[in-house]
C-alpha cells in the first residue's frame, strides 16, 4: 500500500485490514460503507487528501444532500465510522509498524455504563421500587439503549429496539423468524 491520502488509498486500508485479520470483517465493512458514503460527496479533487477535509463540514454536506434517507442516530454513528477509519488510516500511514486499530466499542462503553448503574441501584437499597415494598429488587438484565436503524429500500428505513447485548445465535433466529413470518409473497 503506498502512502498517498485519498479516498481510494482509504477504502483500501480498511480492505488490507479485513483481510490480514488486523480488524474484525464486519467493522472494516461497516467502516467502508460510511466512508464510501459520506466521502463519496467529495469531488475528485477534495477527496485526494482526505487528512485535510473538515469531517465536520463534510458531514453538514451529507446530511443536507441526505436527510431525508438517514436518522440522525445513523448519522452520527456514520461520522464515528469515518472518524476512526481516517485516524486509523493516517495513524498507520504515520508507522506501520507500530500500528493498532482502533477498537470499535462503543456498544462496550453503553453496557458498562448500564450496568454500573444497576450496580449503583441494588447497593442503595435496590432502589426506590424496593424501599416502597420492602421487598428485594432486581433490575431487568440491560437492554440495548440505541435504536438501530435498518435501511431496507431507498424509501424505508426500520428500526429495532431492545435487544440485550448478550443476544445469542438462537434468540437472533427467533426474531430473525418472526420478521420472516410477517413478509408478504415467497422471495425464498
Amino acid at each position: 500500500m503506498d502512502e498517498q491520502k485519498s479516498r481510494a488509498a482509504l477504502l483500501e486500508f480498511l480492505d488490507y485490514l479485513a483481510r490480514k485479520g488486523l480488524m474484525n470483517k464486519t467493522t472494516a465493512s461497516a467502516r467502508k460503507a460510511a466512508v464510501n458514503n459520506v466521502l463519496g460527496i467529495l469531488d475528485d479533487h477534495e477527496a485526494t487528501d482526505i487528512s485535510s477535509i473538515d469531517l465536520d463540514d463534510v458531514m453538514r454536506r451529507f446530511e443536507n444532500l441526505n436527510r431525508m434517507n438517514y436518522t440522525a442516530d445513523s448519522l452520527t454513528t456514520y461520522k464515528s465510522r469515518v472518524r476512526s477509519a481516517i485516524e486509523d488510516f493516517l495513524s498507520y500511514i504515520e508507522n506501520p509498524m507500530a500500528f493498532r486499530p482502533s477498537k470499535g466499542n462503543a456498544g462496550r462503553k453503553v453496557q458498562e455504563r448500564s450496568r454500573a448503574a444497576d450496580s449503583k441501584l441494588l447497593k442503595d437499597g435496590g432502589g426506590p421500587r424496593a424501599q416502597v415494598t420492602g421487598l428485594d429488587f432486581k433490575p431487568p438484565p440491560p437492554v440495548a439503549s440505541l435504536v438501530l436503524p435498518i435501511p431496507i429500500r431507498a424509501d424505508l428505513t426500520v428500526y429495532v429496539q431492545g435487544l440485550p447485548y448478550d443476544l445469542t445465535q438462537s434468540e437472533a433466529s427467533k426474531i430473525a423468524n418472526v420478521i420472516r413470518a410477517m413478509a408478504a409473497g415467497d422471495d425464498f
